[in-house]
């Protein structure tokens, strides 16, 4: 029976079997079309390293001033998004603008280092 470390992780999918647990749930205001059907809502699973590895790190940190500044790479962050909710890049590149920042603003956190511990 395969164990959690040699198991591999679901590619673009949430979990099986319906469970929601370990989604983080984005309410749109403005609906978008995922295969042709509209959603309201988009859920994102948390990110693995082989996501990384597909899209790139989709934030970037500039430690050089007294606080550090943190930017999107556009192109990165919107393939992570479509990765994490397992729609097609299309439909996130159809958000309004505040859906977008907002998505990306609630996932960048997997994408920095944890400094403090």
């Amino acid at each position: 029976m395969p164990t959690a470390e040699t198991k591999p992780p679901a590619e673009s999918t949430p979990p099986a079997g319906g469970d929601q647990a370990g989604l983080i749930k984005l309410k749109l205001r403005k609906p978008i079309l995922v295969e042709g059907e509209p959603k309201t809502e988009v859920s994102f699973r948390e990110p693995t390293g082989g996501d990384i590895e597909r899209c790139g790190n989709p934030v970037n940190m500039d430690f050089a001033g007294e606080v550090p500044k943190v930017t999107f790479d556009e192109r990165k962050m919107t393939a992570m998004l479509a990765q994490l909710a397992a729609v097609p890049p299309s439909s996130i590149r159809s958000m309004h603008p505040k859906d977008w920042i907002t998505a990306a603003w609630t996932i960048a956190g997997f994408f920095v280092p944890d400094l403090g511990t």
